[in-house]
């Protein structure tokens, strides 16, 4: 068995640390991230395939922003930033 480099040692505890992180969110809280990361990627594929974007792609957008901001805080909250 070989020695781990010092880069797959950082990497490896990234990647717990993240695996920690995504164990501790709620279920909504992973799927307003799993909406987000759907919507950006149909935006980002429509915007390279057809140099447009549709109405719909704006909507399902905006609508995860401010599931994001909610579920996570984001943004003012009772007057803080």
């Amino acid at each position: 068995m070989t020695k781990k480099t010092e880069w797959e040692i950082q990497q490896a505890k990234i990647d717990a640390d993240r695996k920690k992180a995504m164990k501790s969110m709620t279920e909504e809280q992973i799927e307003v991230i799993k909406k987000t990361h759907n919507a950006l990627e149909d935006v980002l594929t429509n915007i390279q395939d057809i140099e447009d974007i549709y109405l719909s792609d704006i909507r399902a957008l905006n609508e995860c922003m401010w599931k994001l901001k909610h579920e996570f805080n984001l943004g003012y909250n009772h007057g803080e930033k």
